[in-house]
């Protein structure tokens, strides 16, 4: 069940984009063997042109139907050489002559007290934050190796010259959407909880290749998911216990899909129904052997554990 639903839904929909100042042509698809000689070449000279290049592919996967390319507005390094300053009406307001980390860590300052290690791995594993325009709207782009940096010997670099050259990836941020304790959320029918209001004040979503976080909105449950795989059958051919039984019977109609990953086969939800003491809906996970029993994980616990392996194969 679970294996037939992801491959449809756990496509990675980014909803952003800017009319930038001088649209530019959409850049033709590139093989890997030309994203790595111009990652290389990056490494090597720092030229900007190359990374919005390297942007603007990575963008037009995830946005296939966008009728410009992406325009970069601002770029910060590891070790800061080939830094372009941020243009100054970025929605997250990174300050004038900031590096990557200060830039980290001011752009996640909401959550810091939430998720020391999840904000610990972003100070590991990205090598840059590149500020793009795109149909109207700023996306931020973390650039990180394909595969994390955590099983590297050693300290981690501090410099690009030190990282290897690796197959890069981007992970796409779209801008903040600041929701009031009261506003009632579509599908949840209720107020968003607190943590993922939280977040929702950093990125309203985080999607790449392989990942689709969405913060802000909402568009299906887990019992919906289960139904429409089996519509048209019978549940009374099923034992009781079975997943389309118990979705049949709205027991998983409380669980709201937030996060999937296509590599795994994973969903992940809220479960309005599973709530720790603090009254935070605790994270269920539905994978291809079925959907998790009660209780799930914490929510913090699950940024500060799962969402770094999610993202960087930690």
């Amino acid at each position: 069940m679970v294996r037939r639903w992801t491959r449809c839904a756990a496509r990675a929909v980014l909803d952003a984009a800017v009319s930038p100042a001088a649209p530019m042509a959409i850049v033709a698809i590139m093989n890997n063997e030309k994203i790595d000689h111009l990652w290389q070449t990056f490494l090597a000279n720092r030229d900007p042109r190359i990374i919005e290049r390297l942007m603007q592919h990575s963008v037009t996967l995830l946005e296939p139907e966008s009728s410009e390319a992406a325009e970069l507005r601002g770029l910060l390094l590891l070790g800061g050489d080939g830094d372009v300053p941020f243009a100054e009406d970025s929605p997250w307001g990174v300050p004038t002559g900031a590096g990557l980390v200060n830039a980290l860590e001011h752009v996640w300052a909401p959550v810091a007290g939430c998720s020391p290690r999840f904000l610990a791995a972003l100070r590991a594993e990205v090598l840059g934050l590149a500020l793009v325009a795109l149909e109207g709207e700023y996306l931020l782009g973390y650039l990180h190796v394909h595969g994390g940096l955590s099983d590297l010997s050693g300290e981690p670099p501090r410099d690009l010259a030190d990282v290897p050259p690796d197959y890069p990836d981007v992970l796409w941020a779209t801008a903040p959407t600041r929701l009031n304790p009261t506003d009632v959320v579509p599908t949840l029918a209720e107020p968003l909880p607190a943590p993922v209001r939280d977040l929702t004040a950093v990125h309203a979503s985080l999607a790449s290749s392989d990942i689709d976080l969405r913060l802000d909105r909402f568009t299906t449950t887990l019992g919906a998911s289960i139904r429409a795989n089996y519509a048209g059958e019978d549940p009374a051919d099923y034992d009781e216990t079975d997943d389309f039984v118990r979705a049949v019977n709205g027991e998983f109609d409380r669980r709201i899909l937030f996060c999937t990953c296509r590599s795994a086969a994973e969903a992940y939800f809220l479960d309005m129904a599973d709530r720790d003491p603090d009254d935070i809906p605790r994270v269920a996970l539905s994978g291809v052997d079925g959907t998790s029993e009660q209780p799930g994980t914490p929510f913090w616990e699950w940024v500060d554990e799962a969402l770094p392996s999610l993202l960087f194969c930690r």
